[in-house]
């Protein structure tokens, strides 16, 4: 493990005390700010690329296409936040370097969010985008990419996708994709003393409010609970400090034993996201293998 993400998790324990503290009760839901909205593109984004707005289903989205990008490939993007909180700058980190490694154009889509609204509101977003992307990439690749809460919304999009028989996304690339929303894996408690942001209580509470009435054990909201056939290539990066560490691995080897093609990287010193550090060798080696499987899914996920 480099250096710069070791020290970048004890610096991440040294910052993230009070958000770690509000993320501990079971009324972290009732300490969310109401006002609270997605971070704006960094002032420099039209410098790399053609940035335009758009809105469906009344909500605004992005899409950032690179100047040098390649003309049959898109990429959708869902941000994480527990199912709470917005698309934060350190997501447009992320979606950079997406850029520079895939050549995609990418969608961003911040789907609605709890306590205010719930899987329910958010499902019909999350497919109305995927289907205008999808007719605009009839002949082209499509990829489908999310982090954390993000990455549950992917998943659980290409279950619906394969359980329509409609068009499925070329991959999924999933970092740190929450799972298991119930947190019922005593790994998950164990290895929070490891997490330097991330806390059971406030997920499970998060997680209850996003899920509007359906058991938490359904797989649209645990895809971790599907048999996991049928499904894209898949590329997962997970970090070993992560609470969601132990219940990916398990979605990998399910999904893998089922038949689905699926990469599993850890970084064992990773936090939860480690590739939003673009600064470690590890996020570098992420965002590269991420180009590699843009280009030949079924090579990297061999």
């Amino acid at each position: 493990m480099s250096a710069l993400m070791t020290l970048t998790a004890a610096a991440l324990w040294l910052v993230s005390g009070a958000s770690r503290r509000d993320f501990s009760g079971s009324g972290y839901l009732r300490r969310v700010d109401p006002v609270r909205s997605v971070a704006p593109p960094p002032a420099d984004a039209v410098s790399s690329g053609e940035l335009t707005e758009s809105t469906i289903g009344g909500r605004t989205v992005f899409r950032w296409r690179p100047r040098d990008h390649h003309p049959d490939r898109e990429l959708i993007y869902f941000p994480g936040g527990a199912f709470v909180h917005p698309l934060v700058r350190a997501h447009w980190w992320i979606i950079r370097r997406l850029q520079e490694q895939t050549k995609a154009a990418i969608t961003i889509a911040q789907y609605p969010l709890t306590p205010e609204q719930t899987i329910h509101d958010a499902r019909p977003f999350v497919d109305a985008v995927y289907d205008e992307v999808a007719a605009r990439a009839t002949t082209r690749q499509l990829f489908v990419v999310g982090d954390s809460a993000g990455g549950n919304v992917a998943a659980t999009l290409a279950l619906r996708l394969r359980d329509g028989r409609r068009r499925m996304p070329d991959g999924l690339i999933l970092l740190a994709p929450w799972v298991e929303v119930g947190m019922t894996n005593p790994g998950a408690w164990s290895r929070q003393r490891r997490d330097p942001t991330l806390r059971c209580t406030g997920l499970r509470a998060a997680a209850v409010a996003w899920a509007g009435g359906l058991p938490l054990e359904d797989p649209q909201l645990s895809p971790l609970r599907d048999g996991g056939a049928g499904l894209p290539p898949t590329l997962l990066f997970q970090g070993g400090r992560d609470v969601f560490h132990d219940d990916v691995v398990a979605l990998a080897e399910r999904w893998r034993s089922a038949g689905t093609r699926v990469r599993l990287v850890v970084a064992e010193d990773g936090f939860h996201v480690y590739p939003g550090a673009f600064w470690t060798r590890e996020a570098r080696d992420a965002y590269a293998l991420m180009g590699e499987f843009v280009a030949d899914p079924e090579a990297v996920t061999r």
